[in-house]
């Protein structure tokens, strides 16, 4: 059943007929929703990539997340996301940034890892970051230390959990610019908000 599911997911993401904004924008504050895309990069916006990475777990799809330490550098500390980061020249693509990122934050054994494509870009204002997102697998859960220099935590959700329309909620999201009411996952009392929550909102599009 998991080969099944990969090869349907990978068939899918190769098609190249992903659903983009239209699954993205359903994890945003009505706040924004109307403008959100009219934002665009600039000549200071930065490239890097993420890696939701899957796994059998029963009978669906595990996915492990990771919590970012809470201090005062970046607008993205304390908060839930993908491993990932900013490429680097040596990187030759927006995959090996990923799976580079992942070795280098959770201890991820990139050997074992088998990439199935990416899914839709998508641009970060708050940190003005054009973020790259690789969906990859491995045939059984991951063994992952955290980087404590770079992770807080990391804890797994599945796909069937973020299906269930309980997992979605509502909650006030407060930023040094706004104070908004926003939609999130609830992955054991974590609030996934922001551009996480729009990268699972298109994988759970594609998995429809």
């Amino acid at each position: 059943m998991f080969f099944t599911k990969i090869e349907k997911l990978a068939n899918r993401i190769a098609n190249g007929n992903l659903p983009g904004k239209e699954a993205q924008i359903r994890m945003v504050s009505d706040r924004f929703k109307d403008r959100y895309f009219e934002l665009q990069p600039n000549a200071q916006t930065r490239e890097g990539a993420v890696l939701i990475l899957l796994y059998p777990e029963k009978d669906t799809l595990g996915l492990p997340l990771i919590l970012r330490p809470q201090n005062e550098k970046g607008v993205h500390s304390g908060q839930v996301a993908f491993p990932g980061g900013k490429k680097e020249k040596t990187d030759q693509n927006f995959i090996q940034t990923a799976l580079r990122e992942a070795q280098e934050e959770v201890c991820l054994n990139t050997n074992d890892v088998k990439i199935l494509g990416q899914i839709s870009p998508l641009f970060v204002f708050a940190s003005n970051f054009m973020v790259y997102p690789t969906v990859a697998y491995t045939e059984k859960k991951p063994c992952l230390q955290a980087n404590p220099a770079e992770v807080a935590e990391i804890f797994f959700t599945d796909i069937d959990t973020l299906k269930h329309p309980a997992t979605i909620k509502k909650t006030l999201i407060s930023t040094p610019q706004y104070t908004f009411e926003a939609p999130y996952f609830d992955i054991a009392g974590k609030v996934v908000w922001g551009a996480t929550a729009m990268m699972l909102s298109e994988l759970l599009a594609i998995m429809e």
